[in-house]
């Protein structure tokens, strides 16, 4: 079956993996960003719409898988499931169930900590897009997961921009920010999230680097070994 040529920074759109339903459907990029955009906001409905409970959004490894799929079950057989072969950005498969659990586990000592909001969910969105647990889908799924963090500690979640056409009015901005977050600095990413967040939420101490956070706060520190882009439309 047909593939979409990647744009810089992405990885190849196999149209192999489409559910069959969506077969004969899906031939273009702006048809697959149309029915993928539908899948997203079931999701999006369904956490931010109100506040989402423990229950709801337990924060567990299973449950960051069954987000994924909720994204985009609709369209690709692959959501939900962990990839089980590297990729030309993120951390070799093997090590992504783990490195996966670890951040979950970290939010928890977070929310304990004397970081913000703010900075957990940047700390949130840049190490899960870092692992790049699934196949594609991952930039979407980190924000999606940051913003429901957020949504459950009642803070105004971040509203990115939606999708002009095929790509985000941010993509070359949001890449170079995940450039600068490979090589330890934060900063533009932070200044993303400020930017793209109703109400402002001044941190008490800055986060400069992902490895600035405290010890006791973060059992797996991201580790990028393919610092290139996520994909245009993550």
């Amino acid at each position: 079956m047909a593939s979409i040529d990647p744009i810089q920074g992405e990885t190849l759109i196999d149209l192999s993996y489409l559910k069959p339903k969506m077969r004969g459907h899906v031939r273009t990029r702006a048809e697959l960003a149309v029915v993928e955009a539908n899948n997203v906001q079931k999701a999006f409905s369904k956490y931010l719409t109100a506040k989402p409970s423990r229950r709801l959004a337990p924060f567990t490894l299973k449950w960051s898988l069954k987000l994924h799929r909720e994204m985009f079950g609709t369209v690709w057989t692959w959501a939900g499931e962990m990839r089980k072969t590297d990729l030309n950005i993120g951390e070799p498969w093997g090590q992504v169930e783990g490195l996966l659990f670890s951040l979950l586990k970290d939010l928890r000592l977070w929310a304990d900590g004397e970081l913000t909001m703010l900075d957990q969910a940047v700390l949130l969105h840049y190490r899960a897009v870092a692992i790049h647990p699934f196949h594609d889908g991952n930039g979407r799924w980190s924000r999606l997961l940051a913003n429901i963090w957020l949504r459950q500690h009642d803070s105004p979640v971040t509203l990115w921009p939606a999708q002009v056409g095929s790509k985000s009015p941010i993509r070359d901005e949001y890449v170079d920010a995940i450039h600068k977050a490979d090589s330890g600095d934060l900063g533009p990413l932070t200044e993303l999230h400020r930017r793209f967040t109703p109400v402002a939420l001044p941190p008490r101490r800055r986060i400069a680097r992902p490895h600035d956070v405290p010890p006791q706060l973060r059992s797996a520190p991201p580790r990028r070994r393919r610092p290139l882009p996520p994909t245009a439309n993550g």
